[in-house]
């Protein structure tokens, strides 16, 4: 297992920078998932990792070792991309053992005949593969051709697992059960392994650190649990959560009652009105939908969005509102509620969130505050 460094990484195709001077440690072991939309560079980022991009700036450092003009096959990297890459000619059995035969190509120690089928049955029986150990890829299901690619990675034994979006051909269900048995497998195994995908389901369950990534930049770094309850800043809010934080930028202003509200459709209660008046900050108010509620009317909450209701989905273990402000019918405010709840469309409801649920971002600079904080002290 290797320790992974990059400061200050660089990479640029003529003009265009699409890996913008990142830094992060990847520590031995380590389970870190790269994730954000299509072009944040991502998979830029991973294949200088695996020697296949040139790196135009900043280092690059296995367990201290300068890395950035080691050529692919000296890095001890194992890849896997989103096309198998299988031998269609080959079975199970010489698709993983390909890789130590080149292995031995390039000039490494004389493996006997023995060693490699040793090698590519224990292989077999990691991956389960054992009862198709003869077969050849067309003759596979996508699970099957995925641990196939997995296996032939894994067995040269690498310091470093690298995997660019693998899961991304399988249909929904497989790849539920894929998810599950990469967390298994690395559980077993332990190798220092960066994953990228642009599926949050994929991120949140796998990572042990979440690597959240905007236009060539790192937006946040944490736990998947932290990211999601703490966004660093309104792209991870709107990012991250299927779906996104609702987001309420517009002027606040204070009523007579000493309450903030927004276009007399949301009012965050007094207890707030003092720390951010002091802040003297233009604030964006943030509140993920399953944190949004009906509220009857005795409740108290501190965040109480009046709206009008668009369209309901039934989800089965919930219904998603879509909803709109009920001063602003362009604006947009989604919510879950319990599936024993009727509405229909165009019907007047009240929303509340409780305190420790309310997030507040700078509006100028989008970067979380701490002014809850201070609220929750207050």
């Amino acid at each position: 297992m290797a320790r992974i460094e990059m400061q200050g990484l660089v990479k640029t195709f003529g003009t265009d920078t699409v890996v913008d001077g990142i830094n992060l440690t990847v520590d031995e072991g380590e389970f870190i998932v790269l994730l954000g939309p299509s072009g944040c560079g991502k998979t830029s980022t991973l294949r200088m990792v695996a020697g296949l991009e040139e790196i135009s700036g900043g280092e690059l450092r296995f367990d201290g070792q300068l890395m950035n003009s080691e050529p692919a096959d000296r890095r001890s990297v194992g890849m896997v991309f989103q096309n198998y890459a299988l031998y269609p000619h080959m079975s199970v059995r010489g698709n993983l053992s390909f890789g130590l035969q080149s292995q031995r190509s390039r000039g490494s120690r004389r493996r006997a005949k023995a060693e490699v089928n040793r090698r590519v049955m224990e292989m077999a029986e990691l991956l389960e593969l054992e009862h198709v150990i003869d077969h050849r890829p067309k003759e596979l299901s996508g699970g099957q051709r995925q641990r196939v690619a997995l296996g032939r990675a894994l067995i040269r034994q690498p310091q470093v697992f690298l995997l660019d979006e693998p899961l991304s051909n399988l249909d929904a269900n497989l790849r539920d059960r894929m998810r599950m048995e990469l967390s298994k497998l690395h559980d077993r195994i332990a190798i220092t392994t960066i994953y990228v995908t642009h599926d949050q389901s994929e991120a949140l369950t796998l990572a042990d650190r979440l690597v959240v990534m905007h236009e060539g930049k790192i937006r946040q770094v944490g736990k998947p649990s932290d990211v999601y309850e703490s966004p660093a800043d309104t792209f991870v809010a709107g990012f991250i959560g299927s779906p996104g934080m609702n987001l309420w930028q517009r002027p606040w202003t204070t009523d007579e009652l000493g309450e903030l509200s927004l276009g007399e459709s949301i009012q965050l209660p007094r207890s707030m009105v003092d720390v951010l008046s002091r802040s003297g900050r233009d604030v964006t108010v943030g509140v993920r939908p399953e944190h949004l509620h009906l509220v009857n009317g005795g409740e108290s909450d501190a965040a109480t969005v009046w709206c009008r209701v668009d369209m309901v989905e039934h989800l089965g273990s919930h219904l998603l509102v879509h909803a709109s402000l009920a001063t602003d019918p362009d604006s947009s405010v989604l919510a879950h509620v319990a599936t024993n709840v009727s509405l229909q469309r165009g019907e007047s409801i009240i929303l509340g969130a409780r305190a420790e649920h309310v997030n507040i971002f700078d509006t100028t600079t989008g970067q979380r505050t701490e002014l809850m904080t201070e609220v929750a002290r207050a």
